[in-house]
């Protein structure tokens, strides 16, 4: 750091590694290692300012696309952004290349000990284990446990948490069996942090991560049954609500693979099932994120409802593979590291390349007197872990004090283990300015041919504390690329690569599970519901505020009663009796409309069209994910707690405008596959149901001063500007009827709708075989006739003289027949109980 002047430039001036540990960057507090050197002196010549803007974009980036960790759950518990640093960690390719060699020798030692497990158990018969540390562990599956074992591989991937001691040397904290989360984070921060420093990233000659993500897809590729050419993948998520579900959609969509929750698989025959809109298709290969557990509540979990029944049957007959095996996540615990050397001389003969963290097992009572007497020297564990379950004990242990945790450990020994305090490297990070914080790295490695591949690279978590590392990440503290410095130019890989086999071409198929089909649907109902209710609103302000305000008497009242009817007000305000009795609309609208509280304001619609965006943005663009996540932030009051008719019409206009650039991303860049029909039925069924009641409430009865309610309803469908260019200033019901109901040219028309629903309902597969016509086909029809055969004008005539029969009993048609076409579309593509040999049956268009 002494060649650099001082400058306002040099960010790095003034950090000081903290005593009594390594840093990563610096030798002391003046001389940066040889490996940093390069990476500061580019750091300088960019410059404080253009440093900063690089970071603001990156961060931009990541709010853009709404990275996060945590599951989205409830509208108050909104996903956590992910906190990636500036500054990369690195590390020479030749110290990773003995950590590599050392975490592929792990994953050896840690897939014989599944294996032995799970099968002949000898580990357990010659005493390198206590029989009680297995059978007493909660993760330890016997259904799984037999003698002849289909394949030799339990662990296809593993995760080890490492820390580097005040030594210099590596440690590694904890194994990761279960599923090796994190692998999508690592990947995201290669991405942003690269994009920061293009040059410097080509300068380093950095490690690139698509060997291991190609070695990830070989793996999965060849667990398959009978190695098929092209075997169907899935990725099996938690769902929504896990911490991890941002990463599996990101995973799924970057591997290619099919993202699905338990309810979206079946078993028949001991053969796996996807449960699609064309029917039941086979599953090959399960890439699992979900805990052993929770895969199967007919033979592990009965009362999980996040598994699929049989799955575990399916398994042990090899019809489907599964990474990694059900029962793998038995030796995350910490009890497992207290034996870990042990277990190396017994099954490799060797000694470990990284020791583990020292380990002690509260079951043995020679390292329960130990742990006893060294309380405060140790974080003490629960023996056990269970992925995702074990944080918020692991806190609590180690806020009691000595005297209640030793009563604690004496009550059930067994169930508790420790282990030493690490003092972890530290590195800088960016916060405003540069500071030390502590660094645990989380390395991945994937089994590749008799061995494992390694990741060249590895997800850096950075923390203020030496919490273990799973609190840190509960906690939220910071992220970092890591990169793998190279002393050569580094080959281009990419996972796009040439097959030898020549595809067969195709247009759309019916793969679209039918969870997603269905939540797709209710996005596309909420999208229209949403622009339904913000253009009543703006129709609504406007003629409360400004000059319009005492001219409005005729208009307002009507779309009191829209706005009722929609659930945005007290039914109270339609009335016009209990109208002057109740609070005034303008104090009460712009707060019920941004309630969150109320099932049917306009922010909770809002609200679940981000959740059920998140859900399904596997299956949409980011593009398209953007403009959700830009409608759920900007829909908020512009001062907390306070609201008036201006923050309503803001934001409605702008809401307006948001959703009308989802419309041309949809309409300009979706592939008119099933989720393109899903989300255009499930749009033009919310549609006429919008444009029905604004029919029902603004013409029934008819008002007497007519021209201000048909502009005003003109206005609130979007068809003013083109009835003005038709017929000028001349208003009159029929030609405003027809242009909302009967007029096939308006994309904003009844009749438009229904043609649409009847197109869309046509291409949705079925039994060609099957002769007449589906339910929902039917319903469709009859819908689309309906108005078809309406004579505009003869009913516009009978209306206007107070005849409302006819158009009444219309309505009452298309409000019973409208949910009969959802239920029957749902009956058919979203509930599955198709047997097997009727498969062959079901072909899509």
């Amino acid at each position: 750091m002494s060649t650099h002047p001082l400058s306002v430039n040099n960010i790095f001036q003034g950090y000081a590694p903290p005593g009594g540990v390594f840093d990563e960057f610096m030798m002391d507090a003046t001389q940066p290692r040889p490996h940093s050197k390069l990476f500061l002196d580019a750091v300088v010549k960019i410059g404080r300012d253009e440093f900063e803007h690089r970071w603001q974009q990156a961060q931009r980036t990541v709010q853009a696309n709404d990275f996060a960790y945590s599951g989205y759950v409830t509208p108050e518990d909104k996903p956590r952004p992910w906190e990636l640093d500036a500054i990369p960690f690195l590390i020479s390719a030749d110290e990773w290349n003995q950590v590599s060699t050392a975490l592929e020798q792990r994953a050896q030692l840690l897939n014989l000990i599944l294996k032995d497990l799970y099968g002949k158990q000898s580990l357990l018969k010659e005493g390198v284990l206590p029989p009680e540390l297995v059978f007493s562990h909660p993760g330890f599956l016997r259904a799984y446990q037999r003698e002849d074992l289909p394949n030799d591989r339990f662990l296809h991937f593993y995760a080890a948490d490492l820390a580097r001691a005040p030594n210099g040397e590596w440690w590694v904290l904890a194994d990761r069996t279960e599923a090796a989360s994190g692998i999508g984070f690592a990947l995201e921060n290669r991405i942003l942090t690269s994009r920061m420093f293009p040059d410097l990233f080509q300068q380093y000659h950095v490690e690139r991560l698509a060997p291991f993500f190609i070695a990830a897809q070989e793996t999965l590729h060849n667990l398959a049954p009978q190695r098929q050419e092209n075997p169907r993948v899935v990725l099996l998520s938690h769902g929504p609500t896990s911490p991890n579900y941002f990463e599996d959609a990101y995973l799924a969509r970057y591997l290619g693979y099919t993202l699905v929750e338990g309810g979206d698989l079946a078993v028949r025959k001991n053969q796996v099932m996807l449960k699609t809109l064309g029917g039941l298709i086979p599953v090959d290969v399960i890439f699992r994120r979900q805990n052993s557990s929770d895969c199967d509540a007919l033979e592990l979990d009965a009362s999980s409802s996040l598994g699929v029944a049989g799955l575990t049957q399916a398994a042990r007959s090899g019809q489907v593979g599964i990474a990694n095996a059900l029962g793998s996540g038995l030796l995350e615990s910490a009890a497992f590291m207290a034996f870990m050397p042990r277990l190396s001389q017994s099954l490799l003969g060797k000694d470990l390349l990284i020791p583990g963290v020292a380990s002690w097992w509260c079951g043995l009572p020679d390292q329960l007197n130990y742990v006893l007497k060294n309380l405060e020297k140790l974080i003490i564990q629960p023996a056990f872990r269970i992925r995702g379950k074990d944080t918020p004990s692991l806190e609590s242990l180690n806020q009691m004090s000595p005297k209640k945790l030793t009563e604690l450990i004496k009550a059930n020994p067994k169930q508790f283990a420790a282990q030493e305090k690490v003092m972890r490297s530290s590195v800088p990070v960016w916060r405003g300015k540069i500071q030390p914080a502590h660094l645990a790295l989380r390395a991945y490695a994937v089994a590749s041919g008799d061995s494992y591949t390694v990741m060249r690279g590895a997800l850096a978590r950075t923390s203020s504390a030496l919490d273990p590392l799973e609190v840190s990440i509960r906690k939220g503290e910071g992220s970092k690329d890591a990169w793998v410095l190279s002393d050569s130019p580094v080959e281009h890989v990419t996972l796009l690569k040439e097959q030898g086999r020549t595809i067969k071409l195709r247009r759309s198929g019916s793969e679209l599970p039918s969870r997603a089909a269905d939540n797709i649907f209710w996005l596309g109902r909420h999208l229209e519901r949403a622009e339904a209710l913000a253009r009543l609103l703006r129709a609504a302000v406007n003629r409360m505020s400004g000059e319009t305000r005492f001219t409005s008497d005729v208009e307002l009242p009507v779309l009191l009663r829209c706005l009722a009817d929609q659930g945005q007000i007290e039914p109270g305000y339609a009335i016009d009796k209990m109208r002057n009795q109740m609070p005034p609309i303008e104090h009460v609208l712009p707060t019920s409309v941004f309630d969150k509280t109320q099932s049917a304001s306009l922010r909770s619609v809002i609200g679940e069209l981000f959740r059920l965006g998140s859900i399904v943005r596997d299956r949409i663009s980011l593009d398209t994910w953007r403009i959700i996540r830009r409608i759920d932030k900007g829909f908020l009051p512009e001062r907390f707690g306070v609201t008036n008719l201006a923050d309503v019409l803001t934001k409605t206009d702008d809401l307006i405008t948001e959703l009308s650039a989802f419309s041309g991303i949809i309409m300009e860049s979706m592939t008119r596959t099933q989720a393109f029909r899903f989300l255009e039925l499930g749009r033009r069924v919310e549609r006429s149901f919008q444009i029905i009641s604004l029919v029902k409430n603004c013409f029934i009865p008819m008002p007497e001063a007519q021209g201000p309610i048909f502009e005003t309803v003109l206005e609130v469908a979007d068809s003013l500007m083109t009835y003005r260019s038709r017929y000028l200033a001349n208003l009159q019901l029929a030609a405003v009827l027809d242009l909302l109901l009967t007029d096939e040219t308006n994309p904003r028309s009844l009749v438009f709708q229904f043609m649409q629903l009847s197109k869309h309902v046509e291409r949705l597969p079925r039994n060609h075989e099957q002769p007449g016509y589906t339910a929902e086909q039917r319903l469709a029809m009859t819908l689309l006739h309906s108005v078809r055969m309406l004579d505009i004008q003869e009913a516009a005539e009978a209306h206007s003289l107070g005849d409302y029969e006819p158009l009444e009993r219309l309505i009452e048609t298309w409000e019973f027949q409208l949910p009969k076409l959802s239920e029957a579309i749902s009956h058919r593509y979203l509930v599955h109980a198709v047997p097997s040999h009727q498969l062959s049956d079901i072909s899509p268009q």
